[in-house]
């Protein structure tokens, strides 16, 4: 059975639950991406010593992010270190970008799953209160329909779960390895 005949002969929480699939399989490869572009930067950014030599690094938010720092025009300490709080957070929201979706996902499909097998049942106990209990066939080919919502939320949730931890420990990791270089660059000798 391929996924277009489950969609095709799917109720609707089966086609939330695709697309959740499939909402969550693109929001990963974007992820993918954004990290592969910050560890190519961070590298980049392991030879720096000071903040004044960002001119080779490889445009992205990284780069932006320090060259707004360097180019801030406060003229206090506190100031400075007020906005370098503020762009840290910026770094780590942008880091966590769909993290959080994928991981409201991952909770919500077993119980949007359980929803779906909820109403097959009802409905087919509604059948057996119309046709009785004479063919026992019947009941079984519509409770096992009604078994493949609760599966399929949780297949969605499992993906969805296993890239919400990932990427929130990559996340995680990049921030503070971006946290720590900054002050580095900041004090002026590196990390």
């Amino acid at each position: 059975m391929s996924i277009a005949d489950i969609w095709a002969h799917g109720d609707f929480v089966i086609k939330i639950l695709i697309i959740a699939l499939i909402a969550v399989v693109v929001m990963a490869f974007e992820k993918g991406y954004q990290y592969f572009q910050t560890f190519r930067a961070m590298k980049q950014l392991r030879d720096r010593e000071l903040l004044g030599e960002l001119d080779g690094l490889k445009e992205g938010f990284v780069k932006n992010t320090l060259l707004e720092i360097k180019n801030f025009s406060g003229t206090s300490e506190t100031l400075l270190n007020a906005f370098v709080g503020v762009k840290l957070d910026m770094f780590e929201s942008h880091m966590m970008r769909y993290v959080t979706i994928i991981g409201v996902i991952a909770i919500l499909a077993p119980m949007l799953g359980l929803i779906g097998t909820f109403i097959g049942v009802w409905h087919v106990f509604e059948g057996v209160g119309n046709i009785g209990l004479n063919d026992p066939s019947v009941i079984a080919r519509g409770i096992k329909e009604v078994i493949v919502d609760t599966m399929a939320g949780l297949i969605v949730a499992v993906v969805a779960m296993v890239f919400y931890k990932t990427f929130e420990f990559v996340s995680s990791y990049f921030v503070t390895k971006f946290e720590e270089k900054l002050y580095r660059l900041l004090r002026g000798h590196d990390a």
